[in-house]
């Protein structure tokens, strides 16, 4: 089970320039149970990001300890999506090629990758954007592919960093309920941080 576990963990950021060391996260504790959807609210500059990011296995905590599923976490794994803001789609590959990329460097075959790509832009109501290069999506068509590719290996932890916060307060609200609907048909813990108050209301568990 992807359950989640960080115990005192804290992170500072070296000076650098003469700018003094900065603590991005001090003594932090957090449990997530297997299948939940977990938000973490606060504003700018607090340290969410920073915390996302070593649970993702990409930056390591300066001291404090990250489990996840029993085991500690000291680098990036296959079974931990994440999604951010901005959809960082390849520009020469279409909507169902980025999907499939992720499959594609686990060497899963093209066919199999192609099949499942297809099913989960299908999920996401962009059937019809398969084969569109991401300059011809807009702003949410291109957060839902980003999706769509962050779901398509199936992972047991998805991470979210501000997936909506760059759309417009209509598409955002929209996708919260595509999401939500997603988490429900597919069960994987979630953890998603934002500082959009009624955001964290409506998906999370907790």
């Amino acid at each position: 089970m992807a359950g989640v576990s960080i115990a005192d963990v804290s992170r500072v950021f070296p000076a650098a320039r003469r700018q003094p060391e900065t603590v991005a996260l001090s003594r932090t504790w957090l449990e997530v149970a297997a299948n939940d959807f977990v938000t973490i609210l606060g504003p700018s500059g607090c340290g969410k990001s920073t915390l996302l990011r070593i649970l993702a296995g990409l930056v390591a905590p300066t001291s404090g300890r990250v489990l996840f599923e029993g085991r500690p976490l000291t680098q990036p794994q296959r079974n931990i999506a994440m999604v951010f803001q901005h959809a960082n789609l390849m520009p020469w590959r279409t909507a169902l090629r980025n999907v499939m990329l992720p499959l594609q460097l686990q060497g899963v075959p093209r066919a199999q990758a192609q099949q499942r790509a297809a099913e989960m832009l299908a999920l996401v109501g962009l059937t019809e954007f398969a084969h569109s290069l991401p300059r011809d999506l807009s702003g949410g068509m291109a957060q839902r592919v980003a999706l769509a590719r962050g779901l398509v290996y199936a992972p047991d932890l998805l991470l979210l960093d501000e997936p909506f916060g760059a759309l417009d307060a209509l598409t955002r609200e929209r996708l919260n309920s595509e999401l939500l609907t997603l988490w429900q048909a597919h069960r994987v813990t979630v953890v998603m941080v934002t500082h959009n108050i009624q955001e964290a209301v409506f998906l999370s568990d907790r």
